[in-house]
């Protein structure tokens, strides 16, 4: 079959399932086989496919319909400029932690140390850590998950990216048996969906994506509660925190921080004008 025409097969059959973006997605199922840009497919719609390209088309087909989110189909996913394999074991990255991390690339105050201390708490892909470690090479980067998986699939990245050596890996619990007073700044995007809210999102995420990752307790705030008072004993004078939150999390994330002894607190919007960044230093 030509190139042409079972993209527009595929962009059909993924509307009669009623499967959102059905186009774009048949775009990307197709110049992945072709190992082509998206872009380049009118360029080549009369080409044939070949039976190993066919294969792998109809198999990432039927993995969409059955419902995984296309990341974890085409095994990979953009983030700041840079591709971070992708699969069932951690978050996809999401634009929204592109914002949390240019907000800790643009804290001067960071990196006016020589080699600052930087923990990236609930790593997931490694696309926080990973980052920072290319963006900014001077910095001594840890990054800690409770799932071996996610831990493994950050290690992962970090070779693809070539950075493996200058991360240390580890399993734990937040920031429990960090010892005070050694960090210059936690960053993290922790669960922060609320229990109830999971079950209105859409089935790719909801079904396939780990919960862990997710689920953020009655209240959303049940991690993330945990981590702020923790983040403010393992942070050195002058160090600062950096959290991912919830659109509707602003002002309660605010009133923990201040009461765990943070100062210079704020609240950042992302691109979409909504509270996505909390921050704040400890004097």
């Amino acid at each position: 079959m030509q190139v042409g025409q079972k993209l527009q097969e595929t962009a059909g059959l993924f509307a009669a399932h009623g499967i959102a973006e059905s186009r774009l997605k048949a775009e990307f199922i197709l110049s992945r086989a072709l190992n082509c840009h998206r872009l380049e497919l009118p360029l080549q719609q009369n080409r044939e496919l070949s039976e190993g390209q066919a294969e792998q088309v109809a198999t990432r087909i039927k993995r969409i319909i059955d419902g995984e989110p296309i990341q974890y189909v085409l095994g990979d996913m953009e983030f700041m400029g840079r591709l971070f394999k992708t699969d069932s074991r951690a978050l996809i990255p999401r634009p929204e932690t592109e914002t949390l991390v240019e907000n800790v690339l643009a804290c001067e105050d960071v990196w006016s140390s020589q080699a600052p201390a930087i923990v990236d708490v609930g790593t997931g892909t490694g696309c926080i850590v990973v980052t920072l470690a290319l963006e900014r090479p001077y910095g001594d980067y840890s990054a800690i998950d409770a799932s071996p998986g996610a831990l493994e699939l950050a290690r992962e990245n970090a070779s693809i990216l070539g950075v493996e050596k200058r991360i240390r890996f580890m399993q734990g619990d937040l920031l429990t048996g960090v010892k005070s007073r050694l960090l210059d700044v936690v960053v993290s995007n922790l669960p922060y969906v609320s229990t109830a809210e999971i079950e209105t999102l859409q089935p790719d995420i909801r079904n396939h994506e780990p919960r862990l990752a997710l689920d953020g307790g009655p209240d959303g705030m049940s991690v993330i509660s945990k981590l702020v008072p923790q983040s403010f004993a393992c942070l050195r004078s002058g160090g600062w925190v950096f959290l991912e939150i919830g659109e509707d999390q602003g002002e309660r994330v605010r009133t923990l921080m201040k009461k765990s002894g943070f100062e210079q607190i704020e609240v950042r919007k992302d691109l979409g004008a909504h509270d996505r960044v909390a921050c704040g230093k400890r004097i």
